[in-house]
């Protein structure tokens, strides 16, 4: 979180009065003040309709008490989370015991965990209609309209389990999580899979989710997630030309494209840049995201990573202007989030497997249902679909045809 601009977070709590006449307070966390500047209506961590009171049950189960109001409660959250400032320094800070300090964290966290499942996730009809962002980007809606977002992982520093330690260390040797995270073109998360050990490849991660977990977004006939060169391209998930280049810094160092593969891997990249970017907002906003050894156990430690993400996309939903995804709004490109796939990998290595026995790689097995049983997708398979391929190489044709390349 950047303390020194002023950053907004709208945490909307429990209304005071009735439904009709909701108000609740706005936090501005700035140089490490937190102050309450405005009232802000419509109250999404209360019931909603009736109520009455602010001593009423909250919808996500937050209470306040006699002694400690929602807001302060809240507040102490988004320093912890925000600013990643200790209990003591936080009882220090509010005049409360350690046990309060910790009780209360508990409890927003809680909080937070059910709103975020209310908020990782597509919004009804969302995968219908066109995002308006890529329907106005006159650079890639022509060619990229049938995209409804982009797929990557990301790793996050861990403190690992005792008996499992060497599966969360990866190519740095630095233990960690690999965390699967899906995005729209509005930079908000709409799906997350945390807590896998960090030496898992993210295709193995990918294909476990995809096949066992329930909630997966799974694109519809037609649809498709722009996924980078560390992932098989299949149905629903459009990936780049090998053997040519690839991300921004090669065309950045290197030149313009100079054929129509290269041609399409410039704009795929442009595009797909928006889960870096994603990416680069939430982790520069939460701070607590920088610690290298977390003081957290990774039961905990996973329940506060999905709680910022809730939080990043709660901001991103109020429409209020925040400096941070304004920031990252404007850069085109962002690799400093930990990916295993390695950002100067050119030919586009073809292995998606590193031969590791972990506990999050998904059985292997094959389906031959069709699409309608499994209500209007293709079921993914990381192996034998052609289909994507040919979906790209008619977007490449069609960014060559009726032009000419600068170069």
């Amino acid at each position: 979180m950047n303390l020194n601009l002023n950053v907004i977070f709208f945490i909307i709590l429990l209304s005071p009065s009735s439904c009709n006449d909701s108000q609740s307070s706005t936090l501005i966390l700035s140089s490490g003040q937190a102050c309450w500047v405005s009232q802000y209506s419509t109250s999404i961590l209360s019931r909603g309709q009736g109520a009455s009171s602010r001593g009423q049950a909250c919808r996500f189960g937050l209470r306040e008490t006699d002694n400690v109001y929602l807001e302060e409660s809240v507040a102490m959250f988004l320093e912890a989370v925000g600013q990643d400032k200790t209990k003591r320094v936080l009882a220090d800070r509010y005049q409360r015991s350690l046990d309060t300090i910790q009780r209360k964290l508990d409890e927003v966290l809680s909080a937070l965990l059910k709103f975020a499942a209310d908020t990782l996730k597509p919004e009804e009809g969302e995968f219908a209609r066109v995002n308006p962002i890529l329907r106005n980007d006159d650079r890639y809606y022509r060619y990229f309209k049938d995209c409804i977002g982009a797929l990557d992982g990301t790793h996050i520093s861990v403190r690992p389990p005792s008996h499992n330690a060497e599966a969360y260390r990866g190519r740095k040797q630095e233990p960690t999580m690999n965390v699967l995270a899906i995005c729209n073109f509005n930079m908000m998360f709409i799906y997350a899979y945390v807590g896998v050990p960090g030496r898992a490849h993210d295709t193995k991660v990918l294909t476990y989710c995809a096949k066992e977990e329930p909630n997966f977004p799974h694109p519809p006939n037609g649809k498709y997630y722009l996924v980078d060169s560390g992932y098989p391209t299949r149905t629903g998930y459009l990936g780049p030309h090998r053997q040519v280049r690839y991300h921004l810094d090669h065309f950045n160092r290197g030149g313009p494209p100079t054929n129509t593969r290269e041609l399409f891997n410039r704009k795929h990249s442009g595009l797909r840049t928006v889960i870096e970017r994603t990416f680069g907002v939430w982790k520069a906003k939460w701070r607590i995201l920088d610690r290298k050894h977390p003081k957290y156990g990774l039961t905990k430690w996973m329940k506060l990573v999905v709680a910022t993400m809730a939080l990043h996309n709660f901001i991103r939903d109020s429409h209020r202007e925040d400096f941070d995804f304004v920031h990252w709004e404007r850069i085109e490109e962002y690799h400093a989030h930990g990916d295993n796939v390695d950002g100067d990998n050119v030919d586009g290595d073809t292995s998606h497997g590193d031969g590791d026995d972990d506990e999050d790689e998904s059985p292997d097995d094959s389906s031959d249902d069709d699409d309608h049983a499994h209500g209007g997708y293709t079921p993914y398979e990381p192996t034998g679909d052609r289909v994507m391929e040919s979906v790209r190489d008619y977007i490449t044709n069609e960014m060559g045809r009726g032009g000419r390349l600068p170069y």
